[in-house]
């Protein structure tokens, strides 16, 4: 949950003018919280599936979804490397797919890599980082190399298109950056 709300509102804005260009379809939010964003987003999109390890902060974005009326956001608990490869062949992309990750700053578990890669209906990712040079930077590496068999990445190759630092922590030298994939 980010406490500093004006600093919030600017990345979720951010984040939805990113996403403009994917009306419909279906949002996966990994790595979800209480679910600010894809509930946020949840206007433009035909559904939104939200994934967090935190059982309160799912109970906190199903109430969030309720009390803003929001009806088309569906939260799952559990570890994303867990959740995430088990669901991915079970749903069906018909509108298309876009992923938004917010990983802690030990950034997303290889599984989680490896699923969002492989699948072939998300054309989009978005990844928001609050420190990009971290560990993070081995996920940048997986989501663009080139398709590796040995390690399992046999899905196309993700490009950054659009970087956008959002200064979450004033008077600090931290930013939160949000790396649009396509």
């Amino acid at each position: 949950m980010q406490v500093n709300r004006g600093a919030a509102e600017a990345l979720y804005k951010t984040v939805a003018e990113l996403n403009r260009a994917c009306v419909g379809g279906s949002l996966l939010d990994v790595c979800c919280g209480t679910g600010a964003i894809g509930i946020s987003l949840s206007p433009q999109m035909e559904r939104v599936i939200g994934i967090e390890l935190i059982e309160q902060a799912v109970e906190d974005a199903k109430h969030n979804a309720a009390l803003n009326r929001v009806n088309n956001c569906k939260f799952l608990s559990g570890k994303a490397e867990v959740v995430l490869p088990s669901l991915m062949p079970t749903l069906s992309f018909d509108g298309g797919l876009t992923a938004i990750v917010n990983p802690s700053r030990a950034g997303l578990h290889y599984r989680v890599v490896k699923s969002l890669r492989n699948h072939p209906a998300i054309r989009r990712l978005m990844y928001i980082s609050c420190k990009p040079d971290s560990e993070t930077m081995r996920n940048f590496r997986d989501f663009c190399c080139r398709s590796d068999y040995q390690r399992k990445l046999t899905g196309e190759a993700f490009a950054p298109t659009v970087a956008v630092l959002v200064d979450l922590f004033p008077h600090t030298p931290h930013c939160e950056l949000v790396l649009l994939f396509e």
